[in-house]
């Protein structure tokens, strides 16, 4: 184990090898998606434009197409893989994750609201996607106000949020015209695809207050895993730690929804995988790297796609993390019948 200065931060070997392993592999991907695309580039001529020693056409591509994109995946995965690390820290419970608390169908109903009663850019649209986001974390905020804004409580509260919205999104979609409802479902579906660097650092500046909040959190939350009597006696403000939690947690879905739309199940799967690679719930830097894995993986699938046609990323993330829960819940399930 490697203590740092201060002794509030922990490494175990463990967990420097799965980061520093899961990093390679992400490297890797990255640099392979780079170079994947209608025109391949192979890896000596993506290297060669991102030195600036490549053809025109070549550092075009790279630049100007597949970089912004890429970079926007990354920055989008880290965001959702260290939101649902906090959920799940936060709830105490492995199905925590913007999906099932209805943060995502609050990003749903803010972007179809935008798309169906303003006619709205794709600007407009992230913005209020963002909103609505926010707006749904603070409603669930206010609707634990006053008990223990944790556990149980938060994910049936989050459950009946998100069917509610999911209510109110199948109304606004019966309310629009045929074109408006084609966007619509195309944003629901989650794509990266026509991303450009200022979306790419819209998200990655909410990714990097994240981190920095999730820094200061890191103490309060283990302290919390220990139980609220314990984490007051060790000077922990419980009540503040938990909703500077759930608001960090709300920020980073916020902005990589409003940019990627909602890509399904990232952030349930990251945290779970992380925890797997290092024996620990608390693996935010890990959940991070994972999650921006999972989408820079899934969307090099989806640019590859089927035949001569690409998939939405959302689609191939939808399919992965709906095999991902279906073996969770029958692993949990197992768990239980052998306890």
């Amino acid at each position: 184990m490697i203590r740092l200065r201060g002794g509030s931060i922990r490494l175990r070997h463990r967990t420097i090898a799965a980061i520093t392993g899961a990093l390679a592999v992400l490297v890797a991907v990255a640099l392979w998606s780079a170079g994947t695309g209608s025109t391949a580039l192979g890896l000596d001529r993506t290297w060669a434009a991102l030195l600036d020693e490549g053809t025109k056409g070549d550092e075009f591509i790279l630049w100007d197409l597949r970089l912004p994109r890429l970079t926007t995946g990354l920055a989008v995965g880290a965001c959702m893989g260290l939101s649902g690390a906090l959920f799940q820290n936060l709830t105490r419970n492995p199905l925590g994750s913007p999906d099932i608390l209805g943060l995502t169908q609050g990003a749903t109903s803010g972007a179809l609201v935008a798309i169906i009663l303003t006619d709205a850019s794709l600007q407009l649209t992230a913005g209020f996607a963002a909103l609505g986001a926010l707006a749904t974390g603070l409603v669930i905020w206010a609707l634990t106000r006053g008990g223990d804004p944790s556990g149980y409580r938060l994910v049936l509260v989050g459950i009946g949020v998100a069917a509610i919205l999911a209510g109110v999104n199948g109304y606004l979609l019966t309310r629009t015209n045929t074109v408006d409802a084609f966007r619509a479902v195309h944003w629901l579906t989650g794509d990266l695809s026509g991303r450009d660097w200022g979306q790419a650092k819209t998200v990655a500046i909410v990714l990097a207050a994240g981190i920095v909040v999730v820094a200061f959190l890191s103490r309060g939350l283990d302290a919390l895993r220990l139980g609220e009597a314990s984490a007051t006696g060790l000077g922990v403000h419980v009540t503040g730690t938990r909703v500077t939690a759930l608001v960090a947690a709300s920020v980073l879905t916020a902005g990589a929804v409003s940019v990627a739309g909602p890509l399904a199940f990232v952030a349930l799967a990251a945290p779970h995988i992380a925890a797997r690679l290092t024996g620990s719930t608390r693996s935010f830097m890990l959940s991070a790297i994972i999650g921006a894995l999972i989408v820079t993986g899934a969307d090099m699938i989806a640019v590859a796609g089927v035949g001569d046609r690409q998939l939405p990323t959302g689609v191939v993330t939808g399919v992965v993390g709906g095999l991902y829960l279906v073996w969770l819940l029958i692993a949990q399930r197992k768990k239980e019948v052998m306890s």
